[in-house]
């Protein structure tokens, strides 16, 4: 439980850390919000240190892990099923951590070093697309490790990470017919 709140709490704290990072250098930016999560955007473009929905689904999904571990551990006898639906928190988590320090290595080398030169602005489709083959690649790694280790935690990664994967494909491809239905629409 102590692992999945840091996670969950870094998370946020990581994305404002960057978001404010890439507004610094200037180099890279990003069409809309640097927040992936629709749900996130307003606040992690203002910088909010506090997030009330953050910390809502933090208390939420701490108690759907703890039923959860009642439910399926101690009163079904069914540990499986608990590591299933653990793994699906804990190992997108993971997944979302390993973005998180790429993206802070990339801005403090930027910032020690330079390296990047001009600017590049990252269309939202793009954005999502890049994200989406992100979570494909740790849902492949999960799958594969759950099948070599017979194991419902990594399953359940796995399945999450695919998951989201597929959400964000849906994300970028709404977003890529916004920008082509603009561009018809222009004289």
């Amino acid at each position: 439980m102590i692992l999945w709140i840091a996670l969950y709490i870094s998370d946020y704290y990581l994305t404002l850390y960057t978001a404010r990072g890439y507004r610094e250098i200037e180099h890279i930016k990003f069409e809309g919000s640097f927040e992936l999560t629709p749900q996130y955007q307003k606040d992690i473009d203002a910088l909010n240190p506090v997030s009330t929905l953050h910390v809502k689904l933090l208390v939420v999904y701490t108690l759907i892990i703890l039923l959860f571990w009642w439910f399926f551990g101690s009163l079904l006898d069914r540990d499986w099923a608990y590591l299933l639906y653990l793994g699906m928190f804990l190992l997108l988590e993971v997944a979302v951590h390993f973005r998180h320090l790429r993206n802070v290595f990339l801005i403090r080398e930027i910032r020690k070093n330079g390296g990047v030169e001009g600017q590049i602005t990252y269309r939202k489709w793009l954005s999502y697309k890049a994200s989406a083959f992100e979570f494909y690649t740790f849902g492949g790694l999960f799958l594969f490790v759950a099948l070599l280790a017979f194991s419902p935690f990594f399953l359940g990664g796995a399945l999450m990470c695919i998951g989201t994967g597929f959400k964000h494909m849906r994300l970028a491809n709404k977003a890529k017919t916004i920008v082509i239905q603009d561009a018809q629409s222009q004289p």
